[in-house]
């Protein structure tokens, strides 16, 4: 027999989804004759319905000898640097150093320094959560630094997830240094697909049945004629896999420093010249509106 608390990050969630993500181990054919046989209980009352709502404060037992899987395998860091750039009590937004995964099962990654931030401000305790497990709201490359957001809460996390796909509630920019002098702006409709065999998104302008739309928009900021060198800022309008790295290679203007996107190397160091600099948020409800007009912003560092 196992027992379980619901708190506010388990709440409306279906029992059937409760369940797999606590028995990840088990199979599901068994957690369905757990519920025909009514070896569930909330709150004192024996459910069979998989689709039953939990609710915050609802005490669930399971009357069977399977245990129940850690959600979240944390890794407990003693020396870690975090640059919290924004934070209140449902949203962190920290800037991602370059050569650090967003995550990983075997390096730290920048998920396990967050998630020891917000355990060391008494913000998160895994010890204490059943199914949800602090998680970025998008990626950003290894190689690339900048802005990342991360959810505190699931009610969050469910909403920014689906926010960062409409494309007027948050805006995502970037600044990057290509190799070649540009003086135009430029609004680069197609298609792209990422190639696992050659590890590379290819993009292209014509229609292709099994390429996803990509657009993104290239303003320039400054250009070093000397040098031959423009830096553009990036707003990416679809957020398909090296969107910004793939468009650029296909226009003859690659990223300075990716390799893998044919970029002039310039130095030795683990980065590219692509930095995730600004997000601008408008349009949420309730508890997120707070960020209704607010502009987060920092200078590249490169």
């Amino acid at each position: 027999m196992n027992t379980f608390k619901a708190n506010q990050n388990d709440d409306n969630q279906s029992l059937f989804k409760f369940l797999k993500k606590n028995y990840k181990t088990t199979p599901l054919s068994v957690i369905y004759k757990w519920l025909r046989k009514g070896d569930i209980k909330i709150n004192g009352k024996r459910i069979k319905d998989k689709d039953y709502l939990i609710k915050a404060n609802d005490e669930i037992i399971v009357y069977d000898n399977n245990k129940p899987v850690l959600r979240d395998n944390f890794k407990k860091i003693t020396n870690y640097d975090i640059d919290v750039i924004y934070e209140d009590s449902n949203l962190l937004i920290v800037k991602k150093p370059y050569n650090v995964e967003v995550h990983s099962p075997v390096k730290t990654s920048m998920d396990d320094i967050v998630k020891n931030y917000l355990f060391d401000t008494n913000q998160y305790n895994p010890s204490e959560e059943n199914s949800y497990v602090i998680s970025h709201i998008h990626r950003l490359d290894k190689l690339t630094s900048g802005l990342i957001m991360y959810a505190k809460n699931k009610q969050t996390h469910d909403i920014m997830v689906e926010a960062i796909q409409d494309k007027e509630k948050i805006e995502k920019y970037y600044r990057c240094r290509i190799d070649v002098p540009v003086t135009e702006s430029l609004i680069a409709k197609g298609w792209i697909k990422y190639d696992p065999i050659i590890q590379k998104s290819v993009f292209s302008e014509e229609f292709r049945s099994d390429y996803k739309e990509a657009t993104t928009i290239f303003n320039v900021v400054s250009l070093d004629v000397t040098n031959e060198q423009t830096e553009l800022e990036v707003q990416i309008l679809t957020g398909r896999k090296h969107q910004i790295r793939a468009t650029l290679e296909y226009y003859g203007a690659s990223i300075i420093n990716d390799s893998r996107y044919s970029g002039t190397i310039i130095n030795n160091e683990k980065m590219i010249f692509l930095f995730a600099n600004k997000l601008v948020f408008n349009g949420f409800e309730g508890n997120l509106e707070n960020l209704n007009g607010k502009i987060i912003e920092i200078e590249p560092t490169w």
